[in-house]
């Protein structure tokens, strides 16, 4: 092409009086000319000299080569287009020349107008070509060197083809690891297969979905996944193109950060924590010398027996809270009252504050019914406490309120929009410094904030919003800058019922038996007392100190042993470790295992009948104990 954009076109005829007449059509036409030649030899040499846009070709020309096979080879090696000139229109010139990819087939002899329609549709169609083959080009680098691992499935899921990452992603050698394998064999989560393909049928796309995925080494990773269907006419699913960001890190980053936010938390109520338990130690220890005094003299004691119970039931409950904030295992769901929830939690949250500040509490929910984990949602509330606290100075006012609201229509929020339906919401208002609106969406993103460095990073608001939507629930902000910021979680209301609190103390008589159980246990007042339980209850009891002395009556007396009750911490060996060497003597032993905190344990992969938390009450360890024996029958 010449420098003012003219296409420049090569004229290959090997009778000189109709190359000279195309020529002056191609001159009249403005364009401009190379040639005219007339042999395939003669074309190659003019186009090694200066490639043109379009090549007029006839086909039978002077030389060893007719014009069809120098056609196809100019368009194989130059990639320029070529339009064939022929007197002959015989089927089997038109067969020979259709092989050869033409862009143009003009029969001699031809008018003007035909000539040049003809050059412009082939010019037209070659730039039409090129941006595509560009368009794709550029696609393919995208693909190739995306730093997410993209993939293409067919409608079933089988692997088409994917780029680098994703090979490094999941641990492939080569692309030829992984054509022919099903996508869904690559994702750890087997029951969301139907679930994914049922939603990319229906919605037609999958927008950042969390998944875990298996890699090649057997190890799991966490991505962030988007998925993309193609559809034919009738609807029907032709192909997918999916696209991972590996997620594993950033995982992990936020486990320590939410773990650090919790051992913060502990840090700032340690001191309470000590009074409040300090306080319970001297109700037992009081009513505990009452006991001993009344014992002597006869008379009742169900008031001082009950102060203790009633003591007791509130160091475990407060244990249990502190757990639940360290913990490093994901809990369980259940549904929650969540105005006793508050309530509960309202000591804790006015140690966290300074005396200066005023914090009400308004838990008044009509339906304060959620499903949700209750530890979780405890440390919701005291990261937004902390942060409350720390945007306020003093006299500060800080409001907590539970109500319900029924949402006709979504609302928009810095999050996104919030569906209809019933909620119960907790909200957390402070008259703080207010936040600016242009930081309203970047408050919940991990390690963002507004604090001074000397003042750390706080227990940051992501935790807060992980916590929420890991929950199903939401997330609504309003804040006025020296006015103050009000939060508001949307929690879907749940009609499940929920679980007594307190257990009803059955008649012991329900629970009694008289099988032989080996009890398991390295503190001594624990195993005295548990075995005193069993023993009063009519069971033959083994007592153990350690793992190394269980495995000897084992091997002693193992036929006889019926039930183990062991402890799951203990030195030299875990409880579930101890249950698996015991199974190889006993085969089949039933057991139950105790623990007042089972650091990282996924209680779904232990070796055992079932779990006992400490501390536990008499009838919950004998009705435990009565339900594994009863389902070996």
């Amino acid at each position: 092409m010449k420098k003012d954009g003219t296409a420049v076109i090569l004229v290959v005829e090997d009778e000189s009086i109709v190359a000279l007449d195309i020529k002056n059509h191609l001159l009249r036409f403005g364009y401009g000319t190379m040639g005219p030649v007339s042999s395939a030899e003669a074309a190659f040499s003019e186009i090694n000299r200066q490639v043109p846009d379009l090549v007029l070709m006839d086909i039978k020309i002077h030389g060893n080569m007719d014009g069809i096979e120098a056609s196809r080879i100019i368009r194989e090696k130059y990639h320029r287009p070529v339009i064939l000139l022929t007197a002959f229109a015989d089927d089997q010139t038109l067969d020979r020349a259709k092989m050869s990819g033409p862009f143009g087939y003009i029969l001699k002899p031809f008018n003007e107008r035909e000539l040049k329609t003809t050059i412009e549709m082939a010019l037209y169609r070659h730039r039409m070509e090129v941006r595509l083959h560009e368009s794709e080009e550029r696609y393919r680098r995208l693909f190739e060197e995306d730093l997410s691992g993209d993939f293409i499935a067919d409608g079933e899921g089988k692997i088409l083809d994917c780029n680098p990452a994703f090979l490094s992603l999941f641990g492939f050698r080569s692309r030829e690891d992984v054509f022919g394998l099903n996508i869904n064999t690559l994702f750890s989560e087997t029951k969301r297969h139907e679930e994914r393909w049922e939603a990319l049928r229906e919605e037609g796309v999958i927008r950042l979905q969390e998944f875990e995925i298996l890699r090649q080494d057997g190890s799991v990773a966490a991505v962030l996944g988007n998925m993309v269907g193609n559809f034919d006419e009738e609807g029907n699913l032709q192909n997918l193109h999916g696209y991972l960001i590996d997620t594993t890190e950033i995982k992990s980053l936020e486990e320590q950060l939410r773990q650090a936010q919790k051992m913060e938390a502990i840090g700032r109520m340690a001191g309470g924590i000590a009074h409040d338990f300090n306080n319970l130690l001297t109700v037992i220890l009081g009513y505990i010398t009452l006991v001993n005094e009344k014992y002597l003299e006869n008379e009742p004691l169900e008031n001082e027996l009950e102060g203790i119970r009633t003591a007791a039931g509130k160091a475990t409950r407060l244990t249990r809270q502190l757990l639940a904030f360290s913990r490093q295992q994901v809990l369980n769901p259940e549904v929650v009252d969540t105005n006793v929830l508050i309530n509960d939690l309202e000591k804790m949250l006015r140690r966290l504050v300074h005396e200066d500040i005023n914090l009400s509490i308004f838990a008044a929910a009509e339906n304060p019914k959620i499903y949700v984990d209750p530890g979780q949602i405890e440390q919701v509330l005291l990261n937004m406490v902390v942060n409350a606290r720390d945007a306020m100075g003093a006299r500060g006012k800080l409001t907590i309120e539970s109500r319900n609201e029924r949402l006709t229509e979504p609302i928009a929020s810095p999050l996104g929009s919030i569906p209809e339906g019933d909620y119960c919401v907790i909200e957390v208002e402070d008259n703080g410094k207010g936040i600016p609106e242009d930081q309203l969406s970047l408050i919940f993103e991990p390690f963002f904030t507004t604090k001074p460095a000397d003042k750390g990073t706080g227990l940051g608001l992501s935790t807060v919003y992980g916590i929420v939507k890991q929950s199903r629930g939401f997330i609504n902000v309003r804040s006025q800058i020296n006015k103050g910021t009000s939060f508001q979680i949307f929690f879907p209301v749940t009609d499940k019922l929920l679980r007594k609190e307190q257990i009803d103390i059955p008649e012991i008589e329900k629970y009694v038996g008289s099988e032989n159980i080996l009890l398991v246990e390295d503190d001594n007042a624990v195993r005295a007392v548990a075995m005193s339980i069993l023993k009063r209850a009519g069971y033959s009891v083994v007592e153990a100190g350690n793992a190394g002395e269980a495995l000897l009556i084992c091997e002693q007396n193992g036929s006889e042993i019926q039930l183990l009750i062991t402890d799951y911490i203990m030195p030299h060996m875990t409880g579930d470790q101890l249950i698996l060497r015991l199974r190889s003597i006993v085969p089949g032993l039933p057991s139950i295992i105790m623990s007042g905190y089972m650091k990282r344990v996924n209680s779904e992969k232990l070796e055992t009948d079932a779990i006992l938390s400490k501390p536990f009450k008499p009838e919950e360890l004998l009705r435990l104990v009565r339900t594994v024996l009863d389902s070996q029958d």
